[in-house]
């Protein structure tokens, strides 16, 4: 490449300064190489196969990049023109996620240093082009409540004045972060104010609702008694799934969820039900009721029999579950005479007792259905027969004819294993781990038992393959324990009733 630079020529009068040509007219759209830097020529094969993900359906396209976040579907969208269409499916953005550095940008704070606060043309643009789309609006934990309070903001205001934003949003999932590690201290708060306020017209305005979930919000009372207020004007006829985890701090009953006339399933915590709402409930079309507790509920209440024997009467097919979830320590808050299909501990700190067995069994044994303690332990499981739980587990299955589900994560020996399947006339799902089992047969002879029978039980107590075979012809198809990974992916669907 030539450069010429002609020489400046002044006249008499007035300077005049010809133009510079920096290049050549046939060096236009010539490559510039840096000499100094090498570059190592891409080999083509002139036989290599290209593969077809170009060439995708739209709708797996569209199922695949509902598993994106939105950096990845930015960066798919870059990959060919067909995905870059999918970027703009609707089924995408049927699922929005909400958390703390989404939609954001860095600004300097001279108190606290640079902070990610929420860019309000962002976030504008993005619900003005996506909002008609979003069905379910996800809230996840947020620390910075400025941000949350913004979103909250700039939605109600486009939903008011752009046609078409949030109109179609049938399921909000709200979650406080109400902990709050503050140097060596644990701190728990709840909302309240101005976002609580800017939340309640948000919920307000959703008029094809049908789930709303809002966790951990630990009001006070006069402010939980007056949350869904709104709500219950503009969805009365339309919600069918709530979810209200410590909505209170303290013991407040909450009448709420009996104004909603088409409720299927109810979850709330034992702080907020009252005899009211149960005979209430017993009046309406409710099928499930989930009595949920965690590490933030403290103040939970048990009604008395009388209540549930009135529910029970008034609402036949009304089922109540017991849950404990996440790591809490705590024991569930029996609730006497219910129509307890399930107890299920979802936390890593639940053991079993003889005690909590002999509640469960004398209170629910003809009702229980599944009885289930899911996630890996984390406490020390003795091996000594007399203090495992081989003997509270067999109790059980014996009382409660109409169980079908079990989940066992303690040590039991593969005797015990052998003798719960044959126990349960009607257990179909059973779920043990494989770590938790031992190869041991010492159950003490039972004069219920024949001979017969307790050969087969020691014979078949001696290895692990001879005690799946068994366990799978008395169940009727293949059983196996289960190892840690498969453990953890249970899931359980406590709403599906088996019996009429």
């Amino acid at each position: 490449m030539t450069f010429s630079f002609p020489r400046r020529e002044k006249r008499i009068g007035y300077d005049y300064v010809t133009p510079v040509r920096l290049w050549e007219e046939e060096d236009i759209g010539a490559k510039v190489v840096d000499p100094h830097q090498n570059f190592d020529e891409e080999v083509v094969d002139p036989n290599h196969v290209y593969s077809n993900w170009h060439l995708l359906p739209d709708l797996l396209l569209e199922r695949i990049f509902q598993f994106l976040t939105l950096s990845e579907r930015h960066t798919a969208s870059q990959v060919c023109y067909n995905w870059s269409r999918a970027f703009d499916f609707p089924r995408v953005w049927y699922t929005f996620e909400l958390y703390d550095t989404l939609l954001t940008k860095r600004k300097f704070n001279y108190c606290a240093g640079w902070q990610k606060l929420l860019d309000h043309i962002r976030a504008s643009v993005f619900l003005t082009k996506k909002g008609s789309h979003i069905r379910t609006l996800i809230f996840q934990p947020m620390n910075n409540l400025f941000n949350l309070y913004e979103f909250l903001n700039i939605s109600l205001y486009l939903h008011h004045h752009c046609p078409g934003t949030l109109n179609y949003v049938h399921t909000v999932r709200f979650q406080f972060a109400c902990h709050v590690i503050d140097r060596s201290e644990e701190l728990v708060f709840g909302t309240g104010g101005q976002i609580l306020a800017m939340f309640k017209q948000v919920m307000g305005v959703f008029a094809m609702l049908h789930t709303l979930e809002l966790r951990d919000l630990l009001l006070d009372g006069c402010e939980g008694m007056t949350l869904l207020d709104d709500v219950c004007v503009t969805c009365c006829e339309t919600l069918k799934t709530l979810v209200l985890i410590n909505l209170t701090k303290m013991s407040h009953p909450i009448l709420h969820p009996a104004a909603f006339v088409n409720l299927k399933t109810l979850i709330i915590s034992p702080q907020n039900i009252s005899d009211d709402l149960m005979e209430l409930i017993g009046q309406s079309r409710l099928r499930n009721l989930h009595i949920v507790q965690n590490k933030y509920t403290e103040h939970g209440k048990s009604l008395s029999y009388k209540v549930w024997k009135v529910c029970r009467r008034s609402n036949p097919y009304l089922r109540v579950h017991l849950q404990v979830e996440g790591p809490c320590k705590k024991e569930i808050i029996w609730q006497p005479r219910a129509a307890v299909k399930s107890v299920v501990y979802d936390s890593p700190y639940a053991k079993i007792s003889p005690c909590i067995m002999m509640a469960t069994v004398e209170m629910y044994k003809q009702d229980l259905e599944v009885f289930a303690h899911m996630q890996l332990p984390r406490f020390h499981m003795p091996s000594s027969f007399h203090e495992r739980a081989d003997s509270s587990l067999l109790l059980l299955v014996r009382q409660a004819p109409y169980i079908h589900t079990l989940v066992v994560r303690e040590k039991v020996s593969t005797a015990t294993v052998l003798l719960l399947a044959h126990t349960a006339k009607n257990l179909i799902y059973f779920y043990i781990r494989r770590n938790a089992i031992m190869l041991k047969a010492d159950w003490p002879y039972n004069p219920d038992w024949t001979p017969e029978f307790y050969a087969w039980l020691c014979k078949n107590a001696r290895s692990y393959e001879a005690m799946e075979r068994e366990v799978s012809q008395i169940l009727g198809h293949r059983w196996q324990a289960l190892t840690d990974k498969q453990f953890k992916m249970i899931k359980l669907d406590l709403n599906k009733s088996l019996y009429l």
